[in-house]
């Protein structure tokens, strides 16, 4: 019988997924020079794919593409940092105001459940699964404007505001950033767009802060 053959897109995907969480969670540290034929063998496929998640990895700014050099996991810098926040700022605060004038009683439901998750993951010491939770309680947001460009936009900060948001999660700011998203949903269920803006503008302020924090300290 004839091998079947995985669709080259697939092989991209499976390589983009790979590569993209081994930099998440820093199994590739920040510095680190990847391999293509390293990665292509350990993951079975040929460079082709390997080469088209770089490139898309580095669109996103988790890779940077050196010449003579190779490819290099990003460093996060101050203003990679800075300029993140203040889109996210700008994107996701609008979004909290109109998620508060559009939201559903089947979708604040939806928001309250979720939230609940997310609480009790942390509860249990799963802090993962907790900040997962945590990050489609934004994308849930983001959808609730109904405007397809600003999903557009925010999806293609996506790589950036993981990385950030998993460096807060590492320093301890969980517990404080599960009590202001409960503020956040509380405001939106209240349809009060003006304090659900106001919320998430003080939670976005206090991730960056953190997250300045971690890279500016001293290793």
């Amino acid at each position: 019988m004839a091998r079947t053959r995985k669709p080259a897109g697939n092989l991209r995907e499976q390589a983009l997924h790979t590569i993209r969480e081994r930099i998440l969670d820093l199994r590739y540290p920040p510095g680190s020079l990847l391999s293509e034929n390293q990665i292509a063998e350990e993951l079975g496929i040929s460079r082709t794919p390997i080469r088209e998640a770089l490139r898309e990895l580095a669109a996103g700014g988790l890779v940077r593409i050196l010449p003579q050099r190779g490819v290099v996991v990003s460093e996060p810098s101050v203003q990679d940092i800075i300029e993140v926040y203040q889109l996210r700022e700008q994107l996701e605060c609008f979004a909290a105001r109109l998620a508060a004038e559009h939201v559903t009683a089947a979708e604040a439901q939806t928001l309250s459940a979720d939230h609940a998750v997310a609480l009790a993951h942390f509860a249990a010491g799963r802090l993962q699964a907790a900040y997962e939770a945590s990050v489609v309680l934004h994308a849930q947001i983001i959808a609730l404007t109904r405007n397809a460009r600003l999903v557009t936009f925010m999806n293609q900060l996506g790589d950036q505001v993981h990385r950030f948001g998993l460096m807060t999660l590492r320093h301890g700011r969980a517990p404080r950033a599960l009590e202001e998203h409960g503020g956040i949903i509380a405001a939106i269920l209240a349809r009060d767009g003006a304090k659900a803006e106001a919320l998430m503008r003080e939670h976005l302020r206090a991730d960056r802060d953190m997250a300045l924090e971690t890279v500016c300290r001293p290793a």
